[in-house]
């Protein structure tokens, strides 16, 4: 049971063995200890000093090497510095992954798919946008709600850093017609189409973008699907083009900066 919990700090059983047999039994010469524990005498050196170097044992022997096991409570500082590894490196897999998943589906026949849960997953959308670098198409809905302010303003700097476009088809407000005409459009690098305010009220906005469709299902939803293929995507971005180019021609726009 005790081995059990010293592996739990992030030890081995060879190691939690030898930490336990000083424990249990003051302090010992290495040969006394492969006795204990069973490991042959080379092990057991090996042992002792990686035990050494987490601070969990010490040599106190002036001319015959011996060892004591340190306080325990050892164990719970290299336990929490394990924690705070593990979510240090989650935290780097977690910023990166996306990277990979586009390595991964750029060397694979099949079109990859990733669905995100929450929030935290509609973010990732936006984040990918700004990792991926490429102009966007978006059809956006009334209902997009729940990204919080500066968020938005972050994404928003991020894609005039980066030089990002977004040909947006939009409800038909009061606010979207302003911004059309007022120039804050053209400072956002937003292209504007408008449609009739009530025609699309689902909440569920699709992005174009690279070689990626994502829909952000907003409300109590919550939840995100990136879509990666050159072949859907193409698709996607066709009938979205169709769509502005309709609404352009049959349905009264504000100044349209919508470029063909």
């Amino acid at each position: 049971m005790e081995v059990e919990i010293i592996q739990r700090a992030g030890l081995s059983a060879p190691l939690a063995k030898t930490y336990l047999a000083l424990v249990q039994n003051g302090a010992l010469t290495p040969t006394k200890i492969a006795g204990v524990t069973g490991e042959t005498r080379t092990n057991t050196y090996a042992l002792l000093e990686k035990l050494e170097k987490l601070s969990l044992v010490k040599n106190i022997g002036a001319k015959k090497t011996t060892y004591e096991a340190a306080h325990p409570s050892n164990l719970e500082l290299l336990a929490e510095k394990r924690r705070r590894l593990m979510a240090k490196n989650e935290a780097v897999v977690k910023d990166n992954i996306s990277n990979l998943i586009d390595l991964f589906w750029a060397n694979s026949e099949m079109p990859g798919s990733r669905t995100l849960s929450g929030m935290d997953g509609i973010k990732e959308v936006y984040l990918d946008i700004i990792r991926t670098r490429k102009d966007q198409i978006l059809l956006r809905t009334i209902g997009d709600k729940g990204l919080d302010r500066n968020f938005l303003r972050n994404h928003q700097a991020d894609r005039i850093k980066y030089n990002i476009h977004t040909y947006a088809l939009t409800p038909d407000t009061p606010k979207a017609r302003r911004h059309a005409k007022d120039g804050a459009d053209v400072e956002r690098l937003l292209h504007r189409i408008v449609y009739p305010a009530g025609a699309y009220d689902t909440p569920v906005a699709i992005h174009v973008y690279g070689d990626k469709v994502a829909f952000i299902a907003y409300g109590e939803a919550e939840m995100a699907t990136i879509i990666d293929s050159p072949l859907i995507t193409s698709a996607m971005r066709s009938l979205l083009n169709i769509m502005a180019r309709w609404l352009e021609s049959s349905y009264p726009q504000p100044e349209s900066t919508f470029p063909w």
